[in-house]
């Protein structure tokens, strides 16, 4: 079998894969395979965030809005870009912040570039820095040294971290019956080095990271229309890979925050074999894991009273 092991995956590389099994699995990274979301958010992305922006004299808000953005709600998993353009709109409604007068970084030329780019990841902004005159370098330039300081921060931080058993179960025994990819939002050369690192790189076939495009980009470039749709499933923890599998038709698969173990647990006793016979989503199963999978995500946010 051909894998491409690329650090720099692009949407033409998947649309030229051809399927080796009858059945396709997209896997999340931070989250499902790795146990990692707390470790890179807390540590690594908040820290940044702080430093970067000068923030310290709102540090408390910094906290509970990042990680209510990025890991307790609706939007866990998200773009960071996007994240952060979420964060700072959440920050100018918290009180304390209009109390101290922190006049926050205008982002609508963010924005703008996160809705147009299919390519979301550090090398494209300095693309769009460097090649748009018409637009506020100054607010994208701090943005930019922010993502660049994360990368350097999860490089030094996020290191012997291994993969949940679980998830390498899953990976071990699937791989006779299923194209396996990676799905992913984080970065190609951090996807890259953590399951190099771990050697289970060579379990997928390939890796699709933040630069390669959107889980849905990338989905239907490489599964739709290439496998029946009952044999794709998507394995994920964030509502962002329940909407990528929607979006083609695929099955879906949840690793429910604060019970990754347990729910790869569960997958390898009773759900990799549903999944395989087709009677996941023909016994309700799926939507049952879908429901539980929601109610564990906040829907409002704790500083609103």
């Amino acid at each position: 079998m051909k894998f491409n092991q690329t650090p720099h995956l692009s949407i033409e590389d998947l649309k030229a894969h051809i399927p080796q099994k009858d059945y396709f699995i997209g896997i999340d990274s931070d989250g499902t395979v790795f146990d990692s979301m707390e470790l890179k958010h807390k540590d690594c992305f908040i820290g940044s965030l702080i430093r970067v922006f000068q923030l310290a004299s709102i540090t408390h808000e910094v906290h509970q809005v990042w990680n209510y953005v990025n890991i307790f709600s609706k939007t866990r998993g998200t773009n960071r870009f996007k994240a952060l353009i979420l964060t700072f709109k959440h920050l100018n409604t918290m009180n304390r912040v209009k109390e101290l007068g922190i006049e926050l970084p205008n982002l609508n030329s963010l924005k703008h570039w996160s809705d147009s780019s299919s390519s979301l990841g550090n090398d494209s902004l300095s693309e769009y820095i460097a090649s748009d005159i018409s637009v506020e370098k100054k607010d994208l330039k701090v943005v930019l040294e922010w993502s660049n300081e994360v990368n350097r921060s999860v490089k030094e931080t996020v290191f012997n971290l291994p993969p949940i058993p679980g998830a390498l179960e899953a990976m071990d025994y699937l791989q006779a019956h299923a194209d396996l990819f990676v799905i992913s939002n984080t970065p190609l050369d951090t996807l890259h080095r953590e399951w190099k690192d771990n050697n289970i790189i060579s379990k997928v076939r390939m890796i699709g990271g933040q630069e390669t495009g959107t889980k849905t980009e990338m989905l239907k470039s490489v599964a739709m229309g290439k496998y029946d749709k009952n044999k794709i499933l998507i394995i994920g923890d964030s509502p962002g890979d329940l909407t990528a599998a929607q979006n083609i038709g695929a099955l879906f698969y949840p690793i429910i925050p604060s019970k990754e173990y347990e729910s790869w647990d569960n997958f390898n006793k009773q759900y990799r074999h549903k999944f395989l016979t087709g009677n996941y989503k023909k016994s309700g199963l799926e939507k049952d894991q879908i429901t539980a999978f929601k109610s564990t995500l906040e829907k409002t946010p704790s500083w609103v009273v």
